[in-house]
Order: C-alpha cells, then sequence, then structure tokens
C-alpha cells in the first residue's frame, strides 16, 4: 500500500463524487428538520444564537418554546456547526450567492469525503486499487447517499462521522498515533452532536480501537486522547442544551416521541418493504450474503463493529415510533450505515472483477446498475413531489407508498418524469417553460471527464506532486462558485426584486437593537436565501387564526425588548385581516414606511423601549 499515491486517487475519487452531485445538485431546502437546522446555522453566524424563529408559525415552532420564549431546534448541533464555515463565506464574500444554495453544497461536500474514506478504508484492508475505486464509486452513487447528497438532512452528516471515526481508529491501530485516536474522538463526538442516540456506539468504537490497552502504553495514550476528546465534545453538547432549554440533559424531544413501534413491523419495514426497504432501494446489497463471511475472514474486528453498528441502528429506528423517517428518499434512519454496508461488500466486488464465475460477475454488475437507476429516480424527482401525489391518490398515503408495491416512490415516481418536476438547478422551470443552462451542465461533465482521467492516471504515480491535489481543489472551489452564480434568482423561492431591495435596505439601516417581523412566514425560505442582514427575525402567518396568545405575547415582549421593529408584509391577501400589523400600529409609534415593488412594503415602528 503506497499511502501517498493512495491518498491522491483518494482526492480525485472525493473531487469525481463532488462534480457528479454538483451535477444534480438542487439547493433547495424541502424539509422541516433541513430548515430548523439551517435557521440554527444562520442564528449563530450572524448573531451567535441558536434560535428557530425565523419559522415561528411556518413549522409551529412557538409551540414547543423553551423557558426564555424562543423556539430552537429539537436536533443536535452537528449538521448545523458542519454548515458553518459556507455559510459565512457566502454571507462575507462579495460575491452575490444564495445563502441556502451555497450552504448545501456541505451535503455534497461530506459525503464525497466519506466516498474518499471508503476507498481508504478498503486499502488498509488489502484490497486492491480497482476493488476500492468500486467500492467507493458504489457507495458515492449507486446508494441513497447520492440522494441525501443533495439535500440537508442530519443523515449525511452522521455517516461521514461515524466512517471518519471508523477509519481513523482503523490508522491507529496500525500506527498508534495519538494524533489518529483524537481525531477519531472528535469524529464519533460530532456524530453524537449529530444524532444523540450514537453515544451507544461509544462503547463499541473504543472497543475496536483500544482493545489492547491493558498491555501497551502507546494504546492507553490513544484511549486517553480520545476519551478526552469525546469528554469535551460531552460538555459542548450539555452546554448547548442548558442554553436553550435550561437543562443540560434536555434535548427538546417530545414525551409523546417513543420507541413504541413492533420491532418486526419497523425491520421488515426498513429493510423489505417496497416503499422503504434497504434491500429494494440497493439490490447489490443482496451479495452481503456471499461477501459478509469472506469479509469476516479478512476482518474479524472490523466485521464485529460495522455488524453491531448496524444492529443498533436497526433496533433503535425499528421501534421508534416515527420509523419510516417522514418524506424522504429509502430508509433514512439507516443511511449512516451504508458506507460501512458498502464496505463489507468488497469481497463481492473482487470476485465479480475477477470474472471466475461469469454468472455472478453478470449478476452483480446488473444488481449494481439497478442500484444506480433506482438513485437517479430519487436524485431526479423530490419526495415532496411524490407525496403531494400519493396525497391524492389514497386515505392513508405514508402506509400505502411504503406497503403496496405498485404505489413505492421507485415506480410512482416514475409517472412524474416531466420537466417541470425535475429536481435541477441547473433547470429553470416557469408553468410550461424550461431552460436548461447548458454551460454548467458543459463545465461540470468537462470536470468529471476530468477527475476519471487524472484517477486513471494518479494510480501510477509513484510519487505524487502536492500540485495535483492543490488543483482539484482549486478547479472544486472555481467549478462550484461559478455554479452557483448561475443557480441565483431561483423561482423555487419565490423570487421578488421587491423583497430583495427590502431585505438590501434593512441590511444598511439596522441598528443593534432591532428586530424584524415576517408577516408572510411562506416567505422564510427566501428570507433564509437572501437576507444578509444580522438582526433577530420572527416569520408570522398572516393568517388571523393565528394570532393567538402566543403571538401577542411575543409582540409584546419584542416591544419590551427591542427598541425598533421592523414589520414586513406585502399585498398577497389585501382583503385578509391583519390583526398583528394592527396590533403594532396600536401599540406602537411609526417611524417610517417604505413601499417596493411587487406589492411589498416595509413599516419602522419605535418601541420606547431601552434594551
Amino acid at each position: 500500500m503506497n499511502d501517498r499515491t493512495d491518498t491522491l486517487m483518494a482526492m480525485w475519487l472525493a473531487s469525481l463524487l463532488f462534480g457528479i452531485y454538483l451535477l444534480s445538485f438542487s439547493g433547495v431546502l424541502y424539509s422541516q428538520d433541513s430548515m430548523s437546522m439551517f435557521a440554527v446555522t444562520e442564528s449563530f453566524v450572524k448573531r451567535g444564537e441558536f434560535n428557530t424563529d425565523q419559522l415561528w408559525t411556518l413549522f409551529k415552532a412557538r409551540n414547543e418554546l423553551a423557558f426564555d420564549g424562543e423556539s430552537y431546534a429539537k436536533y443536535g448541533y452537528g449538521a448545523s456547526l458542519f454548515a458553518v464555515p459556507l455559510y459565512a463565506l457566502a454571507l462575507h464574500l462579495p460575491l452575490d450567492l444564495g445563502l441556502i444554495q451555497t450552504t448545501l453544497l456541505t451535503s455534497s461536500i461530506v459525503i464525497a469525503l466519506a466516498g474518499a474514506l471508503v476507498f481508504l478504508s478498503a486499502r488498509r484492508l488489502k484490497f486492491s486499487r480497482d476493488v476500492s475505486i468500486v467500492a467507493a464509486l458504489l457507495f458515492g452513487l449507486a446508494t441513497p447517499a447520492w440522494v441525501y447528497a443533495k439535500q440537508f438532512w442530519s443523515e449525511p452528516y452522521a455517516l461521514f462521522t461515524l466512517f471518519a471515526a471508523f477509519y481513523f481508529l482503523q490508522r491507529f491501530r496500525a500506527e498508534s498515533s495519538t494524533r489518529d485516536a483524537i481525531i477519531a474522538g472528535c469524529a464519533l463526538g460530532l456524530a453524537v452532536a449529530t444524532r444523540v442516540t450514537n453515544a451507544a456506539l461509544i462503547p463499541v468504537f473504543a472497543w475496536y480501537g483500544f482493545r489492547e490497552a491493558m498491555h501497551d502504553a502507546r494504546v492507553r495514550r490513544g484511549l486517553i486522547g480520545f476519551i478526552a476528546t469525546l469528554t469535551l465534545i460531552a460538555l459542548s453538547i450539555a452546554w448547548y442544551d442548558a442554553v436553550r432549554y435550561g437543562n443540560p440533559f434536555a434535548t427538546g424531544y417530545r414525551a409523546d416521541e417513543t420507541f413504541n413501534t413492533p420491532l418486526l413491523l419497523g425491520a421488515y419495514g426498513l429493510l423489505f418493504s417496497s416503499g422503504k426497504g434497504l434491500f429494494i432501494y440497493i439490490p447489490f446489497l443482496a451479495a452481503l450474503g456471499l461477501s459478509l463471511p469472506l469479509f469476516f475472514k479478512r476482518a474479524q474486528r472490523e466485521t464485529m463493529l460495522i455488524l453491531l453498528t448496524f444492529a443498533f441502528y436497526l433496533l433503535t429506528f425499528s421501534t421508534w415510533y416515527y420509523w419510516w423517517g417522514g418524506t424522504n428518499w429509502g430508509p433514512r434512519f439507516l443511511v449512516p450505515t451504508l458506507s460501512f454496508l458498502v464496505l463489507m461488500i468488497a469481497p463481492a466486488i473482487k470476485l465479480a472483477l475477477a470474472r471466475a464465475h461469469k454468472g455472478f460477475t453478470i449478476l452483480f454488475a446488473g444488481l449494481s446498475v439497478a442500484s444506480i437507476l433506482i438513485q437517479l429516480i430519487g436524485v431526479a424527482i423530490p419526495a415532496l413531489a411524490y407525496r403531494a401525489r400519493m396525497v391524492r391518490l389514497s386515505a392513508t398515503p405514508d402506509m400505502d407508498a411504503i406497503f403496496v408495491p405498485s404505489l413505492s416512490p421507485i415506480i410512482g415516481s416514475l409517472n412524474l418524469l416531466k420537466r417541470s418536476v425535475l429536481d435541477f438547478a441547473w433547470l429553470r422551470t416557469s408553468d410550461s417553460n424550461g431552460q436548461v443552462d447548458w454551460l454548467v451542465i458543459g463545465l461540470t461533465v468537462t470536470f468529471i471527464v476530468f477527475c476519471i482521467v487524472m484517477l486513471y492516471r494518479s494510480q501510477f504515480a509513484s510519487h505524487p506532486s502536492p500540485f495535483a491535489i492543490l488543483l482539484a481543489l482549486v478547479l472544486v472551489i472555481a467549478l462550484s462558485f461559478f455554479s452557483l452564480s448561475r443557480y441565483r434568482n431561483d423561482v423555487r423561492f419565490g423570487e421578488s426584486d421587491g423583497y430583495r431591495t427590502l431585505l438590501q435596505t434593512i441590511a444598511r439601516e439596522e441598528q443593534p437593537h432591532d428586530v424584524m417581523i415576517l408577516n408572510d412566514d411562506t416567505r422564510a425560505p427566501f428570507f433564509l436565501n437572501e437576507n444578509r442582514a444580522r438582526l433577530r427575525w420572527y416569520g408570522l402567518s398572516r393568517d388571523p387564526k393565528q394570532f393567538d396568545e402566543v403571538t401577542i405575547a411575543l409582540l409584546t415582549r419584542l416591544a419590551q425588548q427591542y427598541a425598533r421593529v421592523w414589520f414586513v408584509y406585502d399585498d398577497a391577501a389585501p382583503d385578509l385581516p391583519d390583526p398583528t400589523r394592527a396590533w403594532l400600529d396600536e401599540s406602537l409609534q411609526r417611524l417610517d414606511e417604505r413601499d417596493f415593488e411587487d406589492g411589498v412594503h416595509l413599516i419602522l415602528y419605535g418601541t420606547g423601549a431601552q434594551p
């Protein structure tokens, strides 16, 4: 094993996968979970806060307020933290980049890096480069990891951190470097910060990496570094929970979110059901029956870690009340285990590439191609589009989509294969018209071909130059920025020149003790993508039915805490009563009022408060 050559090949593999993910990029947040975690990123980068008040009524965040009256995401800080660098970059660069669109590349980056780690891990297990490359590509393109690479769920980050912890423990076992143990501890700690249930896996990973600690001083030093790193991250998680909920042991999950699903129902659904089954969405995993015993002979301790990790995920989420994971592609809760499962497929890949048994080679190749085609459906059709179709077809859309084969998303999504539904940023649709950005497609395909050529050439480089890695990084950054600049003004965000000008006005004129109220929460995604003002803001519904005691209490508190209130509204529903505006008019003093294009309006109120 040539470490330098393998590292170079891993970089080109990551670049190749990232190029493919950039070609299938969407740039839109589709779920409540995604917006909630993104809102945390915005609040932290702009103000050092963790609230999600931007979604006050859009996802009923106001129904579960913390002790300080604010709303917070119930999820760990892991995914939001990973998103911070790209969000901060988009916020501070002079380039005109969408904040959501730029930040969403984070998922593509971590999945691409996970693919590179699959390659490196297979090489450490002494699989050939050809086998290791195929394993990495199968992981990146023939599993739902591809679909989740274009979305902002916690699963890509749980997958990356868990597998990174495993890989660096592999390195530690071979080289006894305390640095590798500390990196593994950091990765595993971030896995817990991403999904708190991963804490149960700490003993498994510790056993894998430090079983010989009683007899080897170097292993003990590594174990100390591993535990110290985990402890620091555990303290940060407790502090995060204390800041949000006043209790270091609170998570934000409701009391009714329990593990009460019958185990066999959830396990069957996650493994074999037509709508969520792991082996239905990834047919080539059927080769595990042959591959697992061969993998166990080569790597017994790795096999035990992988099986324990997978068993934990399967048992935990099979009994979760929401075991199917909502509207998404495949078994979402099993996504963090995909890199481990594909690694165990490596012996089957070796057999297929050897072509000693042509029947097996043909069968495995066919299952792999089928797996890629299945992921292409999920990449092309957004899950919410299929959900909307199911709502029209069935009175029980969730369960029918899971258990009725003819209504499986794999089959049913084919009925939605039309230009107006396709989920690609380079395709702009308006009514029945569509505009394709062929320049972005051409440049991205060229980059993908270039990566394939460089990946092929790099395996023959006995002394790889660092310049090649630098070249890959420069090309990735340049292509990403160029593509993002072309993806601006996406109509799916509800484009409005009036709102854009309004936000620019607030960003110029905001003062330290200002707050903003958006009186149309359906505009929240547009504001999350465009708003560069740093003041705290609340997304409220225009619906009079949602103007209740909770909303009045919020307005009263804001009037006491802030010196000025920016009130944003539009003429989309001129005949609908506007009780929020009426309350502000009655309770506060108007300082200024401005009108913008598209019937967009801005009123500045003074509260008289002395914050």
